[in-house]
């Protein structure tokens, strides 16, 4: 029975539970509508890519470092020439709030996306795949 319930494990009801909870903020409702149509590993490789990068940026920001070269600039500046559908629809439902309240919303969604991703051995591993 486990078995059967496993195989068609859908890996979006997080995604999914998030997109309705009412207590979520909206920006995070909005946050795990987009990762809701990406892959597990890129989808979270790519979400914590950019996580960290306005981790980054908030802490230059913090730091008062003002330089248009600042090593956050230009790392987010490499996601964004990328060009990357996934990240450019992450960076721009973010890029209006502050820099530290950003990097907390896409934090949490990389943490949601890498619980995510992890229920994919397991349920492999079950079922012998």
């Amino acid at each position: 029975m486990i078995r059967n319930y496993l195989a068609s494990y859908d890996f979006n009801l997080p995604l999914d539970d998030a997109t309705v909870d009412p207590d979520l903020p909206l920006i995070r409702r909005r946050l795990a509508s987009l990762a809701s149509s990406e892959g597990l590993d890129g989808g979270y490789y790519e979400a914590q890519e950019l996580a960290e990068a306005f981790l980054d940026a908030a802490r230059e920001a913090n730091a008062e470092v003002m330089n248009d070269d600042s090593p956050a600039r230009n790392k987010l500046r490499d996601i964004l020439e990328r060009d990357l559908d996934y990240q450019r629809e992450l960076f721009e439902a973010v890029c209006d709030l502050p820099l530290a309240d950003a990097a907390a919303h896409l934090c949490w969604l990389a943490d949601l996306m890498k619980q995510r991703a992890d229920m994919a051995r397991p349920i492999a591993e079950i079922l012998g795949k």
